[in-house]
């Protein structure tokens, strides 16, 4: 009755359920980079610039579509590179060498340039709608943004719901039972519906920083409900209520420990100063707790009215091939964690905005587009503050200095400057009624505004743009600040991993020590470590391996794969003293034909369950399938081969049936 209680409360609370924008809160409020944004917002009437790359034969499409664009509200300034004062006499010399026209894969583009003043991403994705038919292609922050919002619809609609099929199917095949399947798998369902409904109570908006969190509580928060019910079909008693009970009894100190363990994981990313990381921590924590409180609640007395035919536990082939073979996956464990380790020296660190994308994606498809033709990515915004007008022949030279400094670093900018050079010189003053008031200037605060696209999008590259400019000394100038969607990215991405370290070295303390309070056994409680910790770092080294960039959505994954590993060894080394308290005949081999079958099974599953991932259209996301892919193979696999090769073992006697 409570839990159906309280998913009715969490139903209802879900229409308020509100899509937002991707990474919001990506840094503190007191970053130097959200101070300079809001100095640029309140200064200028710029929002973002959106560039429309359109394919034509003729000029008169050009000219349709910027029509079109001016009429979408949100829209300040249209540049057509076909229309005067950019072109003389029909030529089209300037738009060329501005680099506004150009050949794509043999069709000819032309580059519009919308400079948007209001809600940037409907403005964005009005755009995209209504030129669709001309075929363009769009590229900016704005663009971005509207299609996360696009993506993040996808995965709450397909992607979710394919994973509940997926873990579903993949519980029936382990369990062999439809509804010892169901009812598994119905605890973290629980839990999402829980999540989503403490969302849409504190109007908690899902962004592209927690939409995963519904689906990793679906996946994560199983692992409890299974390990139950596999342990339930396994007893042997003819009353419903008495099997409920014992197998609640029996199982409920690991499944305390596996769901504590997993909420720690979660619980460290608090450690990192990023609020995108404090949010998937906390959520990653209540989603896995309530996991495992509805199974604790739920499973109980529900499997209690199970009818089933006893599953009979033997000594399969799993169980003969980790007792024959220890010395043998020893070194295969040592063998393969020394080559991962050799690679941990070759992670880089790297984080904007392109990478969530994939190759095939609208996005990245109009960021080739227009990079091909006119030689510009996502841009960092300088504001320029002066002591001078910006119109003036000082305040002219001022941003010239800024300009020539910021080249080293860039491809080109786009400023006031670069608008006057557009225009030929006998046109030049008609510059001021071309561009409205604050669109590159802001002659009351006597401040001007300057795009600079960058070489590239690495971290150097962003450092050493900043560090030259803020190195400026000119006469006349009074400062100049930075910002951009990507140095918030850099700048989250180096204060997570700053403090990544410190959190996974508490974490594993802390299970450490929850270890051999649950064991009773200190030296046992640490042997349980060493899996999880060697799988800790050949993630590390598997990045390296692979050239996968390390940042905070692969930080994130340390997280999680410590909190979820070490379940493994929970569940072998607690069956282990258990069978040695009861003084079982070969302790070992019956704790490896008890425990060895599920490990796999779990770890396959959560695998699996993640490579539904691989459908989806981020490419951070398609690095998520394959790191948990790699981690719970690690985990399971390191468990079992270092467990039961260090643990003694009389292989010769079978062991006794536990549950006769």
């Amino acid at each position: 009755m409570l839990m159906i209680v309280l998913g009715s409360l969490s139903l209802w609370q879900m229409k308020g359920l509100k899509v937002g924008g991707y990474f919001k809160s990506q840094v503190s409020r007191q970053s130097c980079y959200i101070q300079t944004e809001r100095d640029i917002s309140k200064s200028f009437a710029i929002k973002d610039l959106l560039l429309i790359a359109t394919p034509y034969e003729d000029k008169n499409k050009v000219s349709e579509v910027a029509t079109v664009v001016r009429s979408v509200r949100g829209v300040s300034l249209v540049i057509n590179p076909f229309e005067f004062p950019f072109t003389v006499g029909g030529k089209a010399a300037f738009a060329q060498q501005l680099g506004l026209v150009g050949k794509y894969k043999g069709k000819d583009y032309a580059i519009l340039i919308a400079i948007i003043s209001s809600q940037p991403e409907k403005t964005s994705s009005e755009i995209s709608q209504i030129t669709k038919k001309y075929d363009t292609a769009l590229f900016g922050n704005s663009f971005v943004a509207a299609k996360a919002l696009e993506y993040i619809g996808f995965i709450l609609k397909y992607i979710s719901p394919i994973a509940i099929c997926v873990i579903f199917l993949i519980f029936y095949i382990s369990l062999r039972n439809f509804w010892a399947a169901l009812l598994s798998f119905l605890p973290s369902l629980l839990a999402t519906v829980y999540m989503l409904g403490i969302y849409g109570a504190f109007g908690k908006i899902i962004t592209l920083e927690n939409v995963l969190m519904p689906f990793i509580t679906l996946v994560m928060g199983s692992a409890a409900g299974l390990h139950y019910m596999s342990h339930y079909l396994s007893i042997k008693d003819p009353n419903c209520f008495e099997r409920s009970f014992r197998a609640i009894k029996e199982t409920f100190m690991p499944l305390l420990m596996t769901t504590s363990t997993t909420v720690v994981g979660f619980l460290s990313l608090c450690f990192a100063s990023s609020p995108v990381m404090t949010e998937l921590g906390l959520s990653g924590a209540y989603g896995v707790g309530m996991a495992g409180f509805a199974t604790f609640v739920f499973l109980p007395p529900i499997a209690s009215f199970l009818r089933y035919e006893r599953r009979k536990l033997w000594r399969d082939g799993i169980t003969d091939y980790f007792i024959r073979n220890r010395k043998k996956n020893l070194m295969i464990l040592l063998g393969t964690s020394i080559f991962l380790f050799l690679f941990v020296f070759h992670v880089k660190q790297e984080f904007h905005v392109l990478m969530f994308f994939r190759k095939s994606s609208k996005v990245m498809e109009g960021s080739r587009i227009v990079e091909s033709i006119s030689q510009v990515s996502i841009p960092a915004m300088v504001k320029i503050n002066m002591n001078v007008d910006p119109l003036s022949k000082q305040g002219i030279e001022i941003m010239e200095q800024v300009r020539q400094s910021a080249m080293r670093y860039a491809r080109r900018t786009l400023s006031v400057l670069d608008i006057n050079e557009m225009i030929p010189p006998l046109f030049r003053n008609v510059v001021s009624l071309i561009l409205p008031e604050g669109t590159f200037v802001n002659r009351t605060d006597r401040s001007a505004l300057m795009l600079v696209f960058l070489k590239d999008l690495s971290k150097k590259t962003h450092y050493g743009l900043e560090n030259a400019l803020y190195s400026l000394s000119i006469e006349g100038l009074r400062q100049v600040s930075v910002t951009g969607e990507n140095y918030k990215y850099l700048q989250m991405n180096d204060e997570v991993l700053s403090n990544q370290r410190v959190s996974i070295f508490l974490a594993i303390l802390l299970i450490a020590l929850m270890m051999i309070v649950m064991l009773k056994d200190l030296k046992l409680g640490l042997m349980s470590m060493v899996p999880v910790v060697l799988t800790i770092f050949n993630i590390y080294g598997f990045l390296g391996l692979f050239n996968i960039p390390l940042n905070v959505i692969s930080a994130y994954i340390m997280n999680i794969a410590l909190g979820a590993g070490i379940d493994y060894a929970i569940h072998f080394t607690y069956t282990y003293k258990v069978m040695k308290n009861r003084r079982v005949t070969s302790p070992l081999v019956h704790t490896i034909n008890i425990t060895a079958r599920p490990i796999i099974a779990n770890a396959f599953g959560v695998a699996t369950g993640f490579c539904v991932l691989l459908l989806s259209p981020m490419r951070v996301h398609l690095h998520i399938a394959l790191l948990m892919l790699i981690a719970m193979f690690l985990a399971s696999s390191y468990t079992l081969f270092w467990l039961c090769g260090i643990i003694k073992c009389d292989e010769t006697k079978r062991p006794l049936d536990y549950y006769k």
